[in-house]
């Protein structure tokens, strides 16, 4: 289907819901963003997560984002339950704002929703020209090291460097469970088996519900796999690490995010976005020109069986973006299915054939 008419129903869809025109264009953008990127566990296939929420009133259509800063490079953003995307688009205005004067800013915010892709933010400040970073907790998704119990979220984090003109940018965007739960709900959307080490084999088998949603009986495991032989615990201790950044330090509960996974109650996400100046360390052609050296060795490295191309963190998600857009974004058989019934649930109107 081509992106822009993704693009257009997804706003469209949002419009429908009471969700103002500029903020339904904006996560429209984050959700195409996604798709041509490749990754369909958060394009159009979230959509649910929002719509659900949204008619249940578990998140403000309208929210009274309040901004404090706290010192020069720091600030709370207040997002009043609203989505997610909004609240992450206004943090990383007002971090790249303090950048512009001091060289850095951080913002933790309070009180919002799923944010997109952590990438998105992350990229938006690179292409301002910072190093970008943004990061999301959420809540009951994933067992802790040595727990068979969905206490943490998948809590991805991105931080981003531009490689200058006709160099290769570093864009790392990951979740710090083994995998993102849209991939758990894709795979079983398309009738694939579950890998081995992305759910932890205590817990219930994954299905999901009539919305589309993956079901919370199922715990995620965390990077690195179930115990700590694999480096389990590194990934849940990074996990931890993004929690607290995103919860503890702007105040947000754990409890509550637990309490709002299933839409019944706020989600209670918290995220953190940062923005540096490179050229505060060293002048940025000389960075740029370092990084173009370090990609260079690492390229030319041996290879392992049957690869012939080692790949920079972020040139895969290019690679499919630059595809998609000239095809169009894949959008398979079960998640047609859910797109005709938003499209007939909120009389959009749209020749989805």
């Amino acid at each position: 289907m081509p992106a822009a008419t993704v693009q257009d129903f997804v706003a469209a869809a949002f419009r429908a819901s009471g969700v103002p025109a500029a903020d339904a264009d904006l996560v429209a953008d984050v959700l195409t963003s996604a798709d041509l990127r490749g990754i369909r566990s958060h394009g159009v296939a979230r959509m649910s997560f929002f719509l659900v929420r949204l008619e249940k009133g578990t998140i403000n259509k309208h929210p009274d984002l309040r901004f404090v800063q706290g010192s020069d490079t720091t600030g709370l953003l207040q997002a009043d339950n609203g989505i997610g995307i909004v609240a992450a688009a206004r943090a990383m205005e007002e971090a790249m704002a303090m950048a512009g004067l001091f060289g850095s800013g951080f913002v933790a915010v309070r009180d919002s929703s799923h944010f997109g892709y952590a990438g998105y933010w992350s990229r938006r400040a690179m292409a301002a020209g910072f190093i970008g970073i943004s990061l999301s907790n959420s809540g009951r998704r994933v067992a802790p090291t040595f727990s068979d119990e969905s206490v943490l979220g998948t809590n991805p984090f991105s931080l981003t460097i531009a490689g200058g003109d006709d160099e290769t940018d570093f864009f790392l965007d990951m979740a710090t469970s083994a995998v993102a739960v849209g991939k758990v709900e894709t795979a079983l959307r398309e009738g694939r088996e579950i890998p081995r080490g992305w759910v932890a084999e205590g817990g219930e088998r994954p299905i999901l519900d009539h919305n589309g949603v993956l079901s919370f009986d199922a715990p995620l495991l965390p990077l690195g796999g179930e115990g700590d032989d694999t480096g389990g615990h590194k990934g849940y201790g990074l996990s931890l690490m993004v929690e607290l950044l995103c919860g503890a330090l702007p105040g947000g509960s754990l409890a509550d995010r637990i309490a709002g996974a299933s839409g019944d109650a706020p989600a209670a996400m918290g995220h953190f976005m940062g923005a540096i100046k490179i050229d505060g360390f060293r002048p940025r052609a000389e960075v740029q020109a370092d990084m173009a050296e370090t990609f260079a060795l690492i390229r030319t490295s041996g290879r392992a069986p049957e690869h012939d191309r080692i790949f920079i963190p972020g040139e895969p998600e290019a690679i499919a973006e630059a595809e998609n857009r000239d095809l169009g974004i894949p959008i398979t058989p079960a998640l047609m299915d859910q797109l005709t019934r938003w499209n007939a649930r909120l009389g959009l109107g749209f020749d989805l054939g």
